[in-house]
C-alpha cells in the first residue's frame, strides 16, 4: 500500500505555486503612477509563459528527466520526512514518472489559478490603464500577433483585439500627459480569455487526465491477488535456487558505495582499502538518511551495496535494489574486524541475489 503522504505534497507545491502565480500578476499589474500597465508583460505572462511550459512539459514527456520545475520543487528541504518517503514508495512501484507528469499539470495550474485571481481582485479595486511600449515594434506587427492570439475564443467579440485602439494604446516616453479618446481599459475581457484558454483550460484538462490515470494505477497496484485455498497436508518446501558468489576478476572503477548497516568507521576505512576509492558514499535505510536515500537512487553509477549478513533481506531494500545495479556483499563483523559470514546467512542472500538479475553477490577473501 503506498503511502498517501503524497497528496500532502502535492497540496504543499500547489500552494507555492498559486502564491508565485499571484505575486507575478500583481508585479506585473502593479503599473506605473497613473496607473498604466504594458499590456506586452502581460502577453507574455498569461500566454507566453503557459504555453512554453506546456510545450516544454511535452518534450520532456517524450524523454523524461528529472530537471522540471516540480521536481525541483520536491526537492526542497521543507518537506516532512513522511512526505518524502511517500515520494520513494511512488518510485519504487514505478508510479512516479507518471505522478510527476500529473503534478507537473496541476502546479501550473495553481500559478495560472493564482495569476486570474490576482488580476480579477486588482480589476475590482483599481482602475487601469493597459499601453504598450516598444521601439522596434508598431502596431502593424503587433495586432496579427494579438489576433491569432485570439483566435481559440473568436465567437466572444468583445474580447477581440481592435487595430484602432491597440494604434491609440502605444504609449511614449514623449508624451507625459494621460492618454485619452479611447477606452483603454477594455483589454481586461482580451485577458481574461487569454488565461482562460491558454492557462487554466488545458492544465485542468491534462490534470483531470492524469489523475484518472494514475489512480486507475494506483487501484490495481493496491488490489489483492486473488487465490484459491488448496489443502495440502505438510507440503514439501520447494527448493530455491542461489545466486553465484563472486570473487575474483570483478571491476570496481567509477562505483558508488552504499552501507545498508550500521558499519564501524574503521570497518569502512578497510573496505575502501581493499575495493578503492569509491565515486560517491551514501549511508541509507534504517542507519542512513532519506535525502542520501533519494542521491543513491538517482545515482547512475555501479553500486557496491554493504548490509549486515545477519540481518534478511527486507522489502524496502529489495525496492532499492530493484532501481540499481551493481555488487552486494553481505559482511559479519565485530567492531574492530570482520567475521567469515555463516553458510545458512549466506544462502538467505544468494537466494534474495538470484531474484535480481542485474546484481551479484560478492564476497572478497581480503575482508574475511
Amino acid at each position: 500500500m503506498v503511502n498517501k503522504s503524497y497528496a500532502k505534497v502535492s497540496l504543499g507545491a500547489s500552494l507555492l505555486m498559486f502564491l508565485a502565480g499571484f505575486v507575478s500578476s500583481v508585479a506585473v499589474n502593479s503599473g506605473d503612477e497613473l496607473g498604466r500597465v504594458n499590456l506586452l508583460y502581460l502577453v507574455l505572462l498569461y500566454v507566453a509563459l503557459p504555453l512554453v511550459s506546456l510545450l516544454l512539459l511535452m518534450a520532456c514527456s517524450i524523454k523524461p528527466q528529472t530537471g522540471s520545475l516540480t521536481n525541483i520543487l520536491l526537492q526542497l528541504p521543507i518537506w516532512p520526512r513522511s512526505w518524502q518517503e511517500s515520494l520513494l514508495e511512488l518510485k519504487r512501484d514505478g508510479l512516479f514518472q507518471f505522478w510527476l507528469f500529473g503534478q507537473s499539470q496541476k502546479q501550473m495550474l495553481a500559478f495560472c489559478f493564482g495569476a486570474i485571481v490576482s488580476f480579477m481582485l486588482i480589476l475590482l479595486v483599481n482602475d487601469l490603464s493597459f499601453v504598450w511600449r516598444s521601439t522596434l515594434l508598431g502596431a502593424e506587427q503587433i495586432f496579427p500577433v494579438l489576433k491569432a492570439i485570439a483566435w481559440p475564443w473568436s465567437f466572444v467579440e468583445s474580447a477581440q483585439p481592435m487595430y484602432q485602439l491597440l494604434a491609440s494604446s502605444q504609449d511614449s516616453r514623449l508624451n507625459s500627459d494621460t492618454l485619452t479618446g479611447a477606452d483603454y481599459g477594455a483589454w481586461w475581457k482580451f485577458l481574461v480569455m487569454a488565461q482562460l484558454v491558454y492557462g487554466i483550460t488545458p492544465r485542468l484538462l491534462l490534470w483531470c487526465w492524469c489523475n484518472f490515470r494514475f489512480k486507475r494505477q494506483l487501484a490495481l497496484l493496491n488490489r489483492p491477488l486473488s487465490s484459491k485455498a488448496r489443502p495440502v497436508l505438510n507440503p514439501q518446501p520447494p527448493q530455491q535456487p542461489l545466486a553465484d558468489i563472486v570473487n575474483s576478476d570483478i571491476d570496481l572503477t567509477s562505483f558508488s558505495l552504499v552501507i545498508w548497516a550500521d558499519l564501524p568507521q574503521g570497518l569502512l576505512e578497510k573496505i575502501i582499502a581493499v575495493t578503492g576509492q569509491p565515486q560517491q558514499i551514501f549511508v541509507v535505510g534504517a542507519y542512513g538518511d532519506i535525502t542520501q536515500e533519494q542521491a543513491a537512487i538517482k545515482n547512475q553509477h555501479k553500486k557496491l551495496v554493504i548490509v549486515s549478513s545477519w540481518e534478511p533481506p527486507m522489502g524496502e531494500l529489495m525496492d532499492f535494489l530493484a532501481l540499481g545495479h551493481g555488487y552486494l556483499m553481505p559482511l559479519d563483523w565485530t567492531q574492530t574486524d570482520f567475521n567469515q559470514v555463516t553458510v545458512e546467512h549466506l544462502a538467505e542472500w544468494r537466494r534474495c541475489c538470484f531474484k535480481l538479475s542485474q546484481w551479484q553477490l560478492l564476497q572478497l577473501e581480503q575482508l574475511s
